[in-house]
């Protein structure tokens, strides 16, 4: 498959019609299309996106979810895509052709009104035409086939055509455009492996979330071929199911028709909610861009408060009031000790009282005991207690008098109590302990807690005064009329959208209950499918079918164990090709799990590679190197567009890039580089052997940029021309 053509008719910057035509070439497969920021490069890829998926866009990436998003929905942000330019026009004409000079031209001159109205339903539309080369479609021989999707900025809607060779077909009329694109073009599930941001693909390395997971698992099955066969098979058991309900006895008939009717009714109903749920989330949208509309104008007229943050401030006024309170009871507590804080010297001379007292007591020891004790200490140095010693005789004796002296005199008093020394405290062993306690808190931690418990009530009152003041100031504000009725109509906003979560809650929980009453029913009809007789007639056919289907169950098996390997050893390929570190990766392992993939990598000592320690260049690499191993065994002949190549990768790496992964990654690839940037004149030169024909984006101004082709080696002689020029 090869584009040999896309068409942007005032799509966003591209004011007015700009076509830029591939020439297919062997051997020059790569084609570069530059600009400066802002330029129109990523709006290009963009656009190509949109066309071939419209409003399904939000399956392919996660940005253009966010966009629809932002923008209010698919609608509004399908209208802000028409060129600014051309919307300037169409809004000066309708200014000039207001309704009453229309009724008056409608009445006087219907064919000029045939005119007008055509001419204004122009400017309100823009398309993107992409025209396909190369291609093959079941039964039909063609040259070419041509994509293009519409959309009118004035009824809201966008139109898919596809002509064969410049006409309808019976096929697209068949199965319609959609459908066409998924199964003969590219399904949106794969879209991201063949229209990415080289910057972005980091992404792929970094999968945790189940959802992640399953969005990459999804896509295996579709670009390795396996969904097609897993289709084929559950297409085959309904056949199944079908032929057996024909064949039923009247009473099994009666009761397979009665399940199969609640069945259907479940999904009609299923279908009818979710409708309902896609309607409420449309209106959320545009409630939520209203809503947050109405907030800058809070903002501009100097309520920049919404009520939620005025309860905040509320509740954060009644928790430093809390606080505050604590304060001054901890506060209170210590304040018990300031009397003994104050009087510090008395309470040190109190302490040495106290010391004293505890002194004497200790000193009123038995003065026989304790000889005898001093003895019985000094009679254990000899020879027999401590062999090493060396010392005996008059010397040992000397030696034990000594010892037995100076036990006395450190258990005597040191010196005998003064007749006029009073006990004044007699204190109990508590009392002591609680008067010790006291004298330690004031010494060590009182002067701390004291100045700790100060400073907390210094910040609690200053961000009490702040909350204060800004409640005052904004409940000031709320008085203003404007603000109250733009607060009112915020309110109503807010309040609907609590409502529509209410219902989408309730919608979501009664589509649960309905899918699981099908698969209910569903596994009911099933088994009573297997107990009804299959009539003569059907019998080949459902025998036929049970063999097909128990031969794909073994072939899917085989199939998944076979793409498997072969992706585990494209991957590990790509990876050390593309790498410049030798044997980076010793093994690939690919785990599959019912709906979910990931995949390990495992150095030479056995040893699991974290992916979340790779540099970004790294992990560009391998998301890189992912890209290509899923392209390779997919076998599926789509062209590759690429912006922000080349980043975050050293002159090794984009060598390796250059010469491994764009010359051979597709039969033709589309490059948005910025050059010098994401594209340097000597890696440029390493690519242009291969380079087919290459593009300036020209910004003619704000609102208009075009196409304009250079010759390849000149490129960059052009580009610096231009950019003198600015």
């Amino acid at each position: 498959m090869f584009i040999k053509s896309v068409k942007l008719n005032d799509y966003r910057i591209y004011h007015g019609e700009n076509e830029l035509t591939f020439f297919n070439a062997p051997f020059r497969n790569v084609f570069i299309i530059s600009g400066n920021n802002g330029f129109g490069k990523t709006t290009f890829l963009t656009s190509l996106i949109w066309c071939l998926y419209g409003k399904v866009m939000v399956d392919v990436d996660e940005k253009y979810r966010r966009e629809i998003y932002e923008a209010g929905g698919y609608k509004k942000y399908a209208a802000k895509n028409l060129n600014r330019k051309t919307k300037a026009i169409l809004d000066q004409f309708q200014l000039e052709h207001d309704e009453e000079y229309r009724l008056n031209l409608k009445a006087t001159h219907p064919e000029k009104y045939s005119h007008l109205v055509a001419y204004e339903q122009r400017l309100a539309s823009y398309s993107v035409q992409i025209t396909f080369s190369d291609m093959s479609l079941p039964s039909v021989v063609c040259d070419e086939v041509t994509v293009k999707r519409t959309f009118n900025t004035l009824r809201e809607e966008d139109t898919l055509t596809i002509l064969i060779d410049g006409q309808q077909n019976e096929l697209t009329k068949t199965v319609g455009p959609d459908i066409f694109i998924h199964d003969f073009i590219l399904p949106k599930e794969i879209a991201k492996f063949f229209f990415f941001d080289a910057e972005k693909i980091v992404s792929l390395a970094e999968m945790k979330s189940i959802e992640e997971k399953q969005s990459l698992s999804k896509a295996y099955a579709e670009v390795l071929g396996i969904k097609k066969y897993e289709d084929l098979k559950n297409h085959l058991e309904n056949i199944r199911i079908r032929m057996r309900r024909n064949s039923a006895s009247e009473a099994d008939r009666k009761k397979f028709d009665e399940l199969q009717k609640e069945v259907e009714a479940s999904k009609r109903l299923i279908t009818e909610f979710e409708e309902q749920r896609d309607a409420l989330q449309e209106e959320k949208l545009s409630k939520k861009v209203a809503a947050d509309q109405y907030q800058e104008k809070l903002i501009r007229e100097g309520s920049s408060l919404s009520v939620e943050a005025i309860n905040h401030l509320r509740q954060r006024q009644r928790e430093l009031a809390t606080d505050y309170e604590a304060i001054k009871a901890r506060m209170k507590d210590l304040m018990e000790l300031a009397p003994f804080a104050i009087a510090g010297h008395k309470l040190k001379q109190a302490r040495l009282q106290l010391l004293a007292e505890i002194e004497m007591e200790q000193s009123n020891l038995n003065p026989v005991l304790l000889a005898e004790k001093a003895k019985a200490v000094s009679d254990q140095l000899s020879t027999d207690t401590f062999p090493l010693m060396k010392i005996k005789g008059q010397a040992l004796a000397s030696l034990q008098k000594i010892v037995q002296e100076t036990i006395i005199q450190s258990f005597s008093p040191s010196k005998k109590a003064d007749a006029d020394f009073k006990v004044l405290f007699a204190f109990s062993e508590a009392e002591k302990n609680e008067f010790e306690a006291i004298f330690s808190n004031l010494k060590y931690t009182y002067s701390e807690r004291f100045k700790e418990l100060v400073a907390q009530q210094k910040e609690n009152r200053i961000a009490f005064n702040k909350v204060i003041r800004q409640l005052s100031d904004a409940e000031s504000k709320e008085n203003d009329l404007l603000i109250k009725e733009i607060r009112r109509q915020k309110n109503a906003l807010d309040e609907r959208i609590v409502d529509i979560d209410k219902q989408l809650l309730q919608i979501s929980q009664e589509i649960g209950s309905l899918q699981r009453d099908v698969g209910v029913k569903n596994k009911i009809v099933a088994e009573l499918a297997k107990k009804i007789k299959v009539e003569d007639t059907d019998a080949a056919k459902d025998e036929v079918a049970e063999r097909l289907i128990a031969e794909l169950n073994v072939f899917i098996k085989n199939f998944k164990t076979e793409k498997k390997s072969l992706l585990e050893k494209s991957l590990k390929r790509e990876l050390n090709l593309l790498m410049h570190k030798a044997d980076f990766v010793d093994k690939v392992e690919v785990e599959v799990d019912h709906d979910l993939i990931d995949i390990h990598l495992y150095d030479k000592r056995g040893q699991q590679v974290n992916k979340d320690t790779l540099s970004k260049g790294e992990q560009q690499l391998y998301a890189t190197a992912l890209l290509k191993a899923l392209v390779d065994e997919s076998n599926i002949k789509f062209p590759i567009f690429i912006d922000s190549p080349l980043q975050k990768f050293d002159k090794h790496h984009s060598a390796n890039i250059i010469e491994s992964f764009y010359p051979k990654v597709s039969e033709q690839v589309v490059l948005f580089p910025l050059l010098q940037k994401e594209l340097t004149e000597d890696e440029y030169k390493l690519l242009l052997p291969r380079v087919n024909s290459a593009h300036l984006i020209k910004n003619i101004d704000d609102d208009h940029s075009t196409f304009e082709p250079v010759q390849p080696s000149k490129l960059f002689e052009y580009y610096t021309a231009g950019v003198s020029h600015v």
